[in-house]
């Protein structure tokens, strides 16, 4: 999902989902990482990256529904392995 400038993504390197921010220069695919999206026991956690992530309105608007479609997704798939 992306949103102007900031993207919620699976990163195939680490395995976890992360919140990233294009940079706006012209010719360039450069990005850099606000935030990860950790799996608990429960839930999913949000790790922030220094302040990056609370600079950005976006972030912040990506990162909101970001985090509730980990947690229904996980919520769906707690609810599978019970039926199992």
């Amino acid at each position: 999902m992306r949103f102007r400038n900031i993207e919620f993504r699976w990163c195939k390197f680490n395995n976890k989902y992360e919140l990233v921010r294009w940079n706006e220069a012209p010719n360039s695919d450069t990005c850099y990482v606000l935030a990860f999206f950790d799996k608990g026991k429960e839930c999913y956690d949000m790790r922030t990256i220094s302040s990056r992530f609370f600079e950005d309105k976006d972030a912040f608007v990506v990162g909101k529904y970001a985090i509730q479609f980990l947690n229904e997704t996980f919520e769906i798939e707690r609810q599978e392995d019970e039926l199992k």
